[in-house]
């Protein structure tokens, strides 16, 4: 067995568990369905999800999903078109209003795996790349929070805000640079914010 010599080595390692563990969810996530309590599809867009996303959920015991898409992301001045796959999970807290006989719901939180598909992203370090000279870059952890209006039985409308891995690991480690420099105590500076909508099947 090869050994560990780097922290690039450990970092690639984990980044094929991660992705392994990711496609095991999937299959066990779309097996399951047939125990959900309730299916939908999420349409998103920004949020870090892209121009448009487009996932399939699940939910289970009242109050847990599951969500597996994909999205586009198109090209602009800075960076290039892609694709992008996600499996996110969300807790929907028990707490909401009627509001004009719309269901408002002010508490979500949720996590989930964010794959970016494009050439200068990777999972495994490019041979053209000396060993461990980067870490892996198309696979970030995503942290979530919505609020959401349920307008009818079937259709949810709601509003996402959500903090990527590498945001929130500066943010803790230069909590100075950002509160000098955005609003909100420096959130401003690692907050994404986007729209999305839910018909319930």
């Amino acid at each position: 067995m090869r050994s560990l010599n780097s922290y690039g080595d450990l970092c690639q390692l984990s980044e094929v568990i991660v992705l392994r563990v990711f496609w095991a969810i999937l299959l066990m996530s779309l097996t399951l369905s047939s125990w959900a309590m309730e299916e939908y599809m999420d349409v998103q867009s920004g949020s870090l999800m892209g121009l448009g996303h487009v996932s399939y959920g699940a939910r289970f015991n009242e109050r847990h999903n599951v969500m597996v898409g994909a999205g586009y992301v198109p090209k602009l001045s800075y960076h290039r078109e892609m694709m992008l796959y996600s499996l996110r999970y969300r807790y929907d807290h028990v707490a909401q209003w009627n509001i004009g006989g719309m269901t408002f719901k002010p508490f979500s939180v949720g996590a989930g795996f964010l794959i970016g598909d494009h050439s200068d992203l990777f999972l495994i370090l490019p041979d053209r790349y000396p060993e461990g000279y980067y870490a892996p870059s198309a696979l970030r952890i995503v942290f979530n929070y919505q609020a959401s209006l349920q307008v009818t039985q079937k259709v949810n409308a709601y509003f996402d805000m959500s903090i990527v891995d590498v945001g929130l690991l500066g943010y803790v480690r230069e909590p100075e640079f950002y509160r000098d420099n955005y609003d909100y105590f420096g959130l401003e500076g690692i907050t994404n914010w986007g729209f999305g909508v839910r018909y319930v099947f």
